[in-house]
């Protein structure tokens, strides 16, 4: 098999060097063409809502302020997922995005979305605001750090 490779290889030698150069013109044509960058984006498109409820427990965020943005932010086209937490004077809203979907025009339809909703939550929960886009690799580590006996100061200055 391999006698005969070589040997038709040699007889046609012309056309295998005119295939060689055709395949390199294609390739070199190709690689101009192709998007390059550090990190490739592997994680779809995110965007994250949060709105700041001061004064309300978990279950008052949850109904007063999670659902109704919940309702609103239903049916903006490419949502994948939707998760929300409500946790004391804090709702959080994550709307995950198909794969391949524009993330610019993501966050103009949720900014859209945000601002028909705004007038319908309550008035002392300030207007929902959309965290600034990350790359999926920025973010590498969360960590929360408690303590009964040290102060704020202290926990600060000890993450830092």
């Amino acid at each position: 098999m391999m006698k005969l490779t070589i040997s038709s290889s040699l007889r046609f030698r012309y056309l295998v060097l005119a295939l060689g150069v055709v395949l390199t013109w294609f390739g070199v044509a190709r690689l101009r063409d192709a998007p390059v960058d550090v990190f490739p984006e592997f994680a779809p498109p995110r965007v994250e809502i949060q709105t700041i409820c001061l004064g309300l427990s978990p279950a008052e965020v949850e109904q007063l302020v999670t659902v109704p943005l919940e309702n609103a932010l239903n049916g903006v086209p490419g949502i994948d997922v939707m998760r929300s937490k409500s946790v004391p004077q804090l709702s959080s809203i994550t709307l995950i995005f198909k794969r391949g979907a524009d993330e610019i025009r993501a966050r103009q339809l949720v900014s859209e979305r945000m601002a028909l909703a705004t007038n319908t939550l309550p008035t002392w929960a300030a207007p929902p605001f959309m965290m600034p886009p990350l790359s999926s690799t920025s973010r590498i580590m969360k960590v929360g750090i408690t303590s009964r006996d040290k102060s704020v100061m202290d926990l600060s200055m000890l993450a830092y």
